[in-house]
């Protein structure tokens, strides 16, 4: 079997690296919706401006990749941005949470999940008049939106988040210690990336069905997800209207 070298396999492979997942701008950027420059914008800073915190991977040297825990603060930072929250007022949230919660990392963690709009609101009024909202939806309740729709279908190990079941695709799961986070068939670890690719090729859903030795259900899941992905990002939108 020809095994071919990619990018991660070049990454080194310790403990700061496996099971954290590894994706690069590009990749992030159609997972949430957006695009690779607002990721390398958040995760790594934009000339005189810092980034809004440290991505896992800036130890490593001419390197943009974030992990899986930065993908999902993009996910939120992405959810914000979407309803016209400032940069600035993100800043002070995060800023504001990691004091509060004693956590180095407040957007991905439980009790952002369930504190998530005590704290942003508590951010705002401690942040003077920096937050742009639309004038049609109401402080309290969009922060309450963003919340659920950012983090409602994340799975918690502890506080610490350990896997993403995407809405609306139950097949498929998002686990930085499967894959190295790749979109993946949960029930036969294939990726769906890959199933898209085979697909894009020979235009046989039964034909991948038989070699893959999975049911025609599950690539037709596959490609389903594949789709709305392009979809999402064809619009540039991250997660649909909250």
């Amino acid at each position: 079997m020809k095994v071919s070298v990619t990018w991660r396999t070049a990454l080194p492979l310790d403990q700061d690296i496996l099971g954290r997942g590894i994706y690069t701008p590009r990749e992030a950027a159609r997972l949430v919706g957006g695009s690779s420059q607002e990721v390398l914008r958040w995760t790594r800073g934009s000339g005189p401006n810092e980034p809004l915190w440290k991505a896992h991977y800036q130890f490593i040297d001419d390197t943009s990749e974030i992990s899986f825990q930065d993908l999902i603060e993009v996910r939120v930072v992405r959810a914000m941005r979407k309803k016209g929250i400032s940069l600035q007022s993100i800043r002070f949230a995060i800023d504001y949470a990691t004091k509060k919660l004693g956590v180095s990392r407040p957007l991905s963690s439980l009790d952002f999940k369930i504190d998530g709009t005590e704290i942003l609101m508590a951010a705002v009024e401690n942040d003077g008049n920096v937050l742009s909202l639309s004038k049609k939806y109401p402080g309290q309740k969009i922060f309450k939106d963003i919340v659920a729709q950012s983090l409602d279908d994340l799975e918690y190990e502890g506080d610490k988040v350990a896997r993403w079941r995407p809405k609306g695709h139950a097949a498929i799961v998002i686990d930085p210690s499967r894959s190295f986070g790749d979109p993946i068939l949960d029930d036969f670890g294939i990726s769906t990336a890959t199933l898209r690719a085979e697909f894009d090729c020979f235009q046989d859903e039964r034909y991948l069905a038989k070699i893959y030795e999975i049911p025609l259900t599950a690539v037709n899941r596959a490609l389903k997800y594949e789709h709305h992905l392009d979809e999402k990002g064809h619009n540039g939108d991250g997660e649909g209207p909250i």
